[in-house]
């Protein structure tokens, strides 16, 4: 999926949407408040898209009117949806001030950190969360978005696929570090969840990756430190795709099917030295504060318990004694260590 805003003149939107289907004609849902929707199909031939191969018809462009869209033009609240895909297209300007940055924020962790974006998404004129979980071709759209410079991203997509694209377009990036037997405890502590018969499968579709493992330990006993041995230690081809130095891998591989390159921990921290804003969950303050000054914001964020439950850390302190389980995250580890040396010893060094 493509997409564009050519001008929001108040009384007119003129807009194009290519769906996945080239032969489809696209419709988009067009909120003009929380309760009045309005269902546009494309009307508009865009010739370009015919020509470059990308659509059968070109039939993908729409405009929005009070002709086909009663109350547009005083619509505060507008915001234009793919009606097949419930993406975003266009939100439009309300009064308050905006944020006009483009930022990425990278996610590490399998379950988002929500209560972040849920802060920033609002100061911002488009905002997306779970990049991950969309196409290729609408993550694109997304970052190339030509129509303002207020855009907020997230998600746990792989940088170095995405790093030129971002640079090109002006963006800044920041990611939050995570302590790595943390990490690995809450996906294991996950994947034991999915595992289960009684979870809805629209909750797996919401993550593809869990579909894959979701039986790997459904009989396997995880207080057993012996069983739990032994799939760590030889961890399936899908199970590994996910708790092998899942940062490393994140940051440093080139793309989804190949390992980083030699030299991986070195990589990966120069990844970070690229980033705009690096924090970890143990100095979420410092993190808040670095996040507010780069991105101008006019108000600090609010501060969020974003500690790991007791059920997370107990885990992480079993993991921590297992030979199998540091052998799968020992890149990470060794990232986080340097990370933690250069972001809190010189506070440290002050008290």
């Amino acid at each position: 999926m493509l997409f564009s805003i050519d001008e929001d003149v108040g009384e007119r939107i003129i807009g194009w949407l290519m769906p996945d289907n080239p032969a489809a004609t696209p419709r988009i849902l067009v909120h003009l408040d929380f309760d009045h929707h309005v269902v546009v199909e494309a009307f508009v031939y865009r010739p370009l898209l015919k020509e470059q191969g990308l659509h059968n018809t070109g039939v993908c462009g729409f405009i929005v009117d009070e002709a086909n869209c009663p109350g547009v033009s005083a619509a505060t609240r507008l915001e234009i949806i793919d009606a097949d895909n419930n993406v975003l297209i266009y939100r439009r300007r309300n009064t308050g001030p905006l944020t006009e940055q483009k930022f990425l924020r990278l996610e590490t962790q399998l379950f988002r950190s929500s209560g972040i974006d849920e802060q920033l998404a609002p100061q911002f004129q488009m905002s997306y969360q779970s990049m991950e979980l969309l196409p290729e071709e609408t993550t694109r759209s997304i970052f190339a978005i030509p129509f303002t410079n207020s855009i907020f991203s997230s998600g746990r997509i792989f940088f170095r696929i995405w790093e030129p694209l971002l640079r090109d377009r002006g963006f800044k990036i920041g990611i939050l570090l995570r302590e790595p037997f943390e990490e690995l405890s809450e996906r294991l502590l996950i994947l034991k969840w999915a595992s289960s018969p009684d979870v809805s499968s629209a909750v797996l579709d919401l993550m593809p990756a869990l579909q894959t493992c979701a039986g790997a330990l459904r009989d396997v006993d995880i207080t057993d430190a012996s069983a739990l041995d032994a799939v760590l230690s030889h961890p399936s081809d899908e199970m590994r795709a996910l708790l092998y130095n899942p940062l490393v891998y994140q940051l440093a591989a080139p793309n989804a099917f190949d390992p980083p390159p030699p030299g991986e921990t070195a990589a990966t921290l120069d990844a970070l030295a690229e980033m705009d804003v690096v924090g970890i969950h143990a100095d979420l303050h410092s993190f808040f504060d670095l996040l507010t000054a780069v991105l101008d914001l006019p108000d600090p964020l609010a501060e969020l318990p974003l500690a790991a439950s007791k059920t997370v850390i107990g885990f992480a302190d079993i993991l921590r004694e297992m030979r199998s389980a540091r052998a799968l995250i020992e890149k990470d580890l060794e990232v986080y260590a340097e990370a933690i040396r250069i972001l809190v010893a010189p506070s440290d060094a002050k008290t």
